[in-house]
């Protein structure tokens, strides 16, 4: 017998890292959708152990004209980084996908501070794209699949604290899932801009 429930469609990049563990679902309050985003990055220190993209917040707008942050698992370093959102000329527009810059992996005999992910760019419904003000460290991946619908949801994954100097290399966010306002969607694959 087929499921009565709607199962939600999961956009994803393929450079995101793999050390931590996947944090709770959080969604826009019903009726809204992403417009903008805030991240909290530790941006390059003198310190050995520099984490990068620590947290990744998403802007919802409402159905009442209320404004929502969510945010998965948090990391633990940074400062929060000015808010960034799909603003046009006569409204805001939503965020559709998403690419982040990523610190390629080290062979075995290199030695470095990893950081994993170190920045995220999102493209609006008005093929605007919007950066973080991240670290440059790394390359940016392909864009993920475009949700015309928009973004209503987002998980992320992180690297708890581990220690500091002496201790396990930390990198704290390493990977986003984000998930489409509707979950029959379907969403089209585009081109990674210049």
């Amino acid at each position: 017998m087929a499921s009565s429930q709607a199962i939600e469609k999961v956009i994803t990049v393929s450079n995101g890292g793999t050390e931590g563990e996947w944090g709770p679902l959080e969604r826009c309050p019903p009726g809204g959708k992403a417009i903008g985003f805030q991240t909290r990055n530790e941006l390059a220190t003198p310190v050995f152990d520099d984490t990068a993209l620590n947290t990744t917040i998403l802007i919802c707008n409402g159905t009442d004209s209320d404004i929502a942050n969510i945010t998965s698992t948090k990391g633990f370093a940074g400062d929060y980084q000015r808010v960034q959102v799909c603003a046009t000329a006569f409204a805001i527009s939503y965020m559709t996908s998403f690419s982040l810059r990523v610190q390629l992996p080290f062979n075995e005999t290199e030695q470095g501070d990893k950081t994993a992910a170190n920045n995220i760019r999102f493209m609006c419904h008005n093929d605007r794209e919007i950066d973080g003000i991240g670290n440059t460290d790394g390359v940016w991946g392909d864009y993920s699949e475009r949700c015309e619908s928009g973004i209503c949801g987002l998980e992320t994954r992180v690297q708890p604290y581990d220690g500091g100097i002496g201790h396990y290399d930390n990198t704290a966010l390493n990977d986003v899932r984000l998930f489409t306002c509707c979950p029959d969607e379907q969403v089209s694959t585009i081109a990674t801009p210049k």
